[in-house]
């Protein structure tokens, strides 16, 4: 839990991370103003929460599952020094466009497809049409997105079919040209009911050469493109001020794409936390450069053993969220992704 502010372009962002309190909602924001805004419960906790209205000034996507034995959470950007222009689509705000010295932005939360009734296979290519077409307001297109989010409903009944539709919209886009984005694809529902619901952040350079945007590759894992799975292991932005590390959604798999440590739930802990630290360090950043994570556990259960390993390696301050969630393999059992930065 907890926030940093990072100062890039003369704009200063933070992500504010906590717990839902379901009698008030989210806490009013003390200074600044809120660009994107996330949250995890129960669909019962949310209700109860009062949150998930459309068409507001703010971003935001609420996703739902798991048992109700995790409490639930929230996450917000919150921006100083910046004016958002917002996206709408169907009487919903889906983002926000802004900008700094170095370049422009956009940023979009909870893209939703916009006919519930069609497959699964087509709502998903439905949410990146979604995307490219928001994009459109920002003057961009889709080869400006750094990182995408995708949650779905029911993951493992239809990881492949999302992965057969995903690659077909990259060819049709020819994304492999050019920047595959980082991304996470994990198993919630939301409470719209579509099969699947996206966010991303899109960068464009104002002048050529003055801001980077490259993919990572993972010292300890092959690219997931060997195995099927079209992203990146992380994406950098560089500035002439600071460089923001995105990593991908990160999970217990081989350097050859098998799931490694089936069953043994402290050891999947370790490799992903090893797997994710190998990255960091690629790029001379290391735990105490985050300002954002996500732990995705498959069991509520596996609290304990994630718990263990953060006070054995003294990162309980870490900026931190931990959701119950389904990852994208029966067998895989934890997630993590994390966003990092560190001064130019």
């Amino acid at each position: 839990m907890g926030s940093k502010y990072v100062v890039n372009g003369g704009v200063t962002r933070r992500q504010e991370l906590g717990l839902l309190d379901v009698a008030k909602g989210v806490p009013a924001v003390a200074s600044g103003r809120a660009f994107s805004q996330t949250g995890w419960g129960t669909a019962a906790e949310l209700a109860r929460a009062a949150v998930g209205a459309k068409g507001t000034d703010v971003p935001q996507l609420w996703l739902c599952g798991g048992s109700g034995a995790l409490p639930p959470v929230y996450q917000r950007l919150v921006v100083e020094g910046a004016e958002p222009a917002l996206i709408r689509r169907h009487g919903c705000t889906v983002g926000v466009r802004y900008e700094d010295e170095h370049a422009r932005y956009c940023l979009l939360t909870g893209v939703l497809p916009s006919d519930l009734s069609v497959s699964r296979e087509a709502q998903t290519t439905a949410v990146f049409e979604g995307i490219e077409d928001a994009l459109t307001d920002a003057g961009m297109t889709f080869a400006h997105v750094a990182r995408t989010w995708l949650y779905m409903d029911k993951i493992l009944e239809w990881y492949d079919p999302f992965n057969r539709a995903r690659d077909a919209f990259f060819r049709s886009r020819k994304v492999y040209d050019g920047l595959v984005p980082a991304s996470t694809g994990i198993g919630s529902a939301n409470l719209c009911g579509a099969a699947i619901t996206a966010c991303a952040i899109a960068v464009q350079p104002k002048v050529r050469g003055a801001v980077t945007v490259e993919a990572v590759p993972s010292p300890l894992q092959c690219a997931a493109l060997q195995y099927g799975s079209s992203f990146s292991r992380a994406v950098e932005i560089g500035t002439p001020e600071c460089r923001t590390l995105m990593v991908s959604g990160t999970a217990s798999i081989e350097p050859g794409g098998a799931t490694a440590f089936v069953d043994d739930v402290k050891r999947q802990i370790q490799l992903t936390m090893d797997v994710v630290e190998a990255i960091l360090v690629s790029r001379g950043m290391g735990w105490k450069d985050a300002t954002r994570a996500v732990m995705y556990l498959k069991k509520a259960a596996y609290m304990e053993e994630w718990q263990a390993w953060l006070k054995a390696h003294a990162l309980e301050s870490m900026p931190l969220l931990t959701i119950e969630a389904d990852v994208c393999r029966d067998d895989l059992l934890v997630e993590l992704e994390i966003d990092t930065v560190k001064k130019a």
